[in-house]
């Protein structure tokens, strides 16, 4: 018992990340979901800022230009790499797009590559970069599709330019739909905050267990090596679920739903998204990594699993690249199984996707395992 207490002791110094990270991730909540705000029953979209460079100068390629000014706002002028580069970091702009020279030839010859030639740079950590591609794509799609079905140029551009840019007014028909929406939103973002939480508290006391003049210490002490894994990972799993109850806690007051049956759903699926983080901070211990070094992997996994998982970025904005990485990553399938509670799924159709959350935590963990193996024979 003498290491599980002594865990704890080591995490007292940790106390100050877990309740800022709480904070964070309960203002992100608010942020993200409005849920701290007045609510606005109309749909409008939103401008970004982009730059275009049209080196085609196609009928396609102009009209593909004319759509992308009316949804946003073209920024005009010749700009140095570096001058694109500080507008995208002050946010004037979400995207340089370049058109290249045979962009409509291609795309009327009905080369569905032509679609992948328009080159996009944005900021990753952006999701306006995102939606920019999302509606070139869209675009694109409907223009193809209406030229297909035997319209001209000027026709097939025009109806999926109205397609899209018909945005109706929506309202809600009652206080009901508007606090059932709040569950999934808020328990859609809760995942960050579990992310940071181990990260930041968890692994670095992990980490100083494994210091040299400590590991010296232990090893030469009555604990056998067996009991003391045994402790850490015990202790591990009862700091988690005061973490996951914290969470789950604050979520429920949050979105004013508790006890329901897609509320036990939405329950077992953060559970088995937690098991497989922890278990993916058992094979980061295995790695020789310093405890200072847990502040940067916080920021590092913690953002990118939820920029690339659906939790920051809704799955459907994501592009075709950003999913293929995400489905490797138990946010994505977090988020997949959240959308299909609330579309009215039950333990069925989201049992797939607790399996692959848990097969990567026990892939990441076996690697793991394998290399501290490794390096404590290196040592020896």
């Amino acid at each position: 018992m003498i290491v599980f207490k002594t865990f704890f002791k080591v995490l007292k110094n940790y106390k100050t990340s877990l309740f800022v990270y709480l904070g964070i991730s309960i203002a992100v909540i608010f942020l993200l979901s409005g849920i701290g705000g007045s609510s606005d029953k109309n749909y409008s979209a939103i401008s970004h800022g982009i730059v275009v460079i049209d080196n085609d100068n196609s009928e396609v390629s102009k009209e593909l230009v004319a759509f992308l000014g009316e949804a946003n706002s073209i920024v005009k002028g010749d700009f140095t790499k570096d001058q694109i580069i500080d507008m995208m970091y002050y946010t004037k702009i979400s995207n340089y797009i370049v058109i290249p020279a045979g962009f409509g030839d291609k795309f009327l010859s009905g080369d569905r590559e032509a679609f992948s030639l328009i080159e996009s740079t944005k900021d990753a950590g952006s999701r306006m970069g995102y939606l920019v591609e999302t509606e070139i794509e869209s675009y694109l799609n409907l223009f193809y599709n209406y030229t297909l079905g035997g319209y001209s140029v000027n026709e097939a551009a025009g109806f999926a330019k109205e397609a899209l840019m018909d945005h109706s007014a929506v309202e809600m028909s009652g206080s009901d739909k508007a606090e059932t929406a709040s569950l999934f939103i808020v328990f859609t973002v809760l995942p960050y905050g579990i992310l940071s939480m181990l990260f930041s508290a968890i692994l670095p006391v992990i980490l100083r267990f494994n210091i040299e003049i400590i590991n010296k210490r232990t090893g030469i002490s009555s604990t056998p090596a067996i009991k003391k894994q045994t402790m850490i990972a015990l202790a591990t799993a009862v700091s988690a679920v005061f973490i996951l109850i914290a969470m789950v806690t604050a979520g429920s007051v949050i979105s004013k739903e508790a006890f329901t049956d897609r509320w036990f759903f939405v329950l077992l699926n953060m559970f088995t998204f937690s098991l497989s983080i922890v278990m993916l901070i058992v094979a980061i211990s295995n790695f020789n990594i310093k405890p200072d070094f847990a502040a940067g992997l916080t920021n590092i996994i913690g953002l990118s699993f939820c920029f690339l998982g659906g939790i920051f970025v809704p799955l459907e904005f994501l592009g075709e690249g950003a999913k293929a990485i995400g489905r490797f990553l138990p946010t994505y399938w977090y988020s997949e199984a959240i959308e299909r509670i609330k579309n009215g799924g039950g333990i069925s159709d989201i049992l797939n996707c607790l399996l692959i959350q848990l097969l990567f935590g026990f892939m990441v963990m076996a690697i793991g395992l394998a290399i501290g193996k490794y390096n404590i024979k290196k040592a020896e």
